[in-house]
């Protein structure tokens, strides 16, 4: 038998389409041969032609089969891909339009994802943060600091309360506390992701 197959829709649909392809390759063969009886010798025609139609039957027994797996298989796929799709959608909308600034970036502090909230906080548009080190946007003096710190995260798992500031375009420079999350085995390059969100601290605190 033919084993069951598992695949993505694209690849199901190409499969699907390559075995209804053959399967009616092999009817038309078949037919042809059976209907032509000077195809073999007479002798051999009462021998060999009941066992070749029995293989060529059980073959397109079992490619039917296999098709109709494959349907199945690539409409259950569709519906777990368009689920999938609508989650996704989903929570990037929620991260997307959190109240809060949050952002993610790999283990060296290299910005991957903003939410709205904190473009609007870093005064930058969010595809101009994509690839950009965190700590550019903090002042000179208060770099090295920082990438200590940031060493320490993916050991530590985080920090609760990391208080830093932000050198804004046009702007003065403004204090914000940071909780940062270490996730292992995440983001681009599989060595694990930071996540994090601000609050504005007030000058009076």
């Amino acid at each position: 038998m033919i084993d069951r197959i598992s695949l993505d829709p694209s690849a199901a649909d190409d499969m699907v389409s390559t075995l209804t392809t053959f399967r009616e390759d092999v009817m038309q063969r078949a037919t042809t041969l059976l209907r032509a009886p000077d195809a073999l010798p007479f002798v051999e025609q009462f021998d060999a032609l009941p066992t070749m139609s029995a293989l060529l039957v059980s073959s397109l027994e079992e490619l039917k089969v296999a098709e109709e797996e494959l349907h199945q298989q690539n409409t259950v796929l569709l519906t777990q891909r368009a689920d999938v799709d609508a989650r996704v959608t989903h929570y990037r909308q929620l991260f997307l339009h959190a109240p809060m600034p949050a952002f993610v970036t790999d283990i060296f502090g290299t910005i991957h994802e903003v939410n709205l909230a904190a473009a609007h906080l870093f005064r930058r548009e969010a595809n101009h943060l994509d690839g950009k080190p965190l700590q550019a946007l903090l002042p000179t003096e208060t770099r090295e600091p920082f990438r200590r710190q940031l060493a320490r995260l993916p050991v530590e798992t985080g920090v609760a309360d990391w208080h830093m500031v932000l050198q804004r375009v046009g702007d003065v420079p403004l204090r914000v506390s940071a909780s940062v999350h270490f996730v292992p085995g995440v983001g681009r390059t599989g060595a694990g992701a930071l996540y994090w969100m601000l609050r504005v601290i007030d000058p009076s605190d």
